[in-house]
């Protein structure tokens, strides 16, 4: 064990060495607080990390780990690693607060953000490494890598960006302030104004579909008009507006409706990042396509 060249056992010991290391500090430090990485403190870890990256591969000759992480077994066991930690998470309900164990709250244990960091650093050389030695034959390859480095990267230093309001709105009183998770009055420079409320009913008078027709003014001098409904946001300068509550013992004659209004200034690079791995299976499926044969002409 440990001699080289390592293979999936090195990198599966490392990664149960990652959840170890992750747990004490779980033990020592509690969860994490995503909320000290907020801007611009997260782009300093970007700035951060990206140099480190360059030193891991100008490095890499003389430190066999960093080498090591460039090729598929690394890839392989920080996969399976990521893979496993994160169906515990699907198999298991996530809480924002009072889960029974840490893993009901997987995006703040330490172990679970150690096994990813692992994966997006295996990710990052991987990417330096196709770039500069740039083959066509190679473009899916780099497609992929670069896009999981970008959707984790995004999603992990993004997510300490993330604003969830929940502003409640009377009729035809438009509504400038909000309340922040911690019960803070915010204004986030949109208003809402309700026109009408209506809920619809199955036969047994369970609600089927709750809607508010609204118009949002913002600070700039727009006024959009729209529905919201339950899983059919309206979007106004960054701002995602769901349908989130209403008086429910009064119905369709609630003198309000609730909104939570979620801003995500990370997501489009989330989405950029998928975009690049689903390209990259694409690349990949026709570079690999069988080329037909060529029938052999009669003479």
């Amino acid at each position: 064990m440990w001699s080289k060249p390592w293979r999936f056992a090195e990198g599966f010991l490392i990664g149960g060495g990652l959840f170890a290391v992750g747990l004490a500090l779980q033990l020592t430090m509690g969860p994490i607080d995503w909320s000290l990485f907020a801007s611009p403190v997260n782009w300093i870890m970007l700035g951060l990390l990206l140099a480190f990256l360059a030193l891991m591969f100008l490095l890499r000759k003389k430190v066999y780990a960093f080498e090591w992480m460039m090729h598929g077994h690394a890839a392989v066991a920080s996969l399976s690693w990521a893979l496993g930690i994160t169906l515990v998470m699907g198999l298991l309900p996530q809480t924002r607060e009072g889960g029974v164990t840490w893993l009901s709250q997987m995006l703040t244990f330490w172990p679970f953000v150690m096994i990813w960091t692992w994966m997006m650093v295996i990710s990052g050389l991987a990417t330096i490494n196709h770039l500069l030695r740039f083959k066509v034959k190679e473009i899916p390859f780099l497609l992929n890598h670069l896009g999981v480095f970008v959707a984790i990267v995004s999603a992990t230093l993004g997510s300490a960006d993330v604003k969830k309001l929940q502003m409640t709105v009377s009729y035809d009183n438009p509504e400038w302030r909000a309340l922040s998770d911690d019960e803070v009055v915010v204004e986030p420079g949109i208003a809402i104004e309700l026109h009408q409320f209506t809920v619809d009913y199955y036969e047994d008078m369970t609600p089927k579909r709750f809607a508010s027709d609204i118009t949002v003014y913002t600070e700039d001098g727009k006024n959009v008009h729209g529905t919201v409904e339950v899983n059919k946001p309206l979007k106004v300068n960054g701002w995602k507006i769901y349908q989130y509550g209403y008086d429910n013992s009064l119905g369709s004659k609630s003198p309000y409706s609730v909104f939570m209004l979620v801003k995500d200034p990370w997501l489009p690079a989330v989405y950029t990042g998928i975009f690049l791995m689903l390209a990259g299976a694409l690349c990949l499926m026709l570079f690999m396509a069988p080329k037909p044969v060529k029938k052999e002409e009669k003479v």
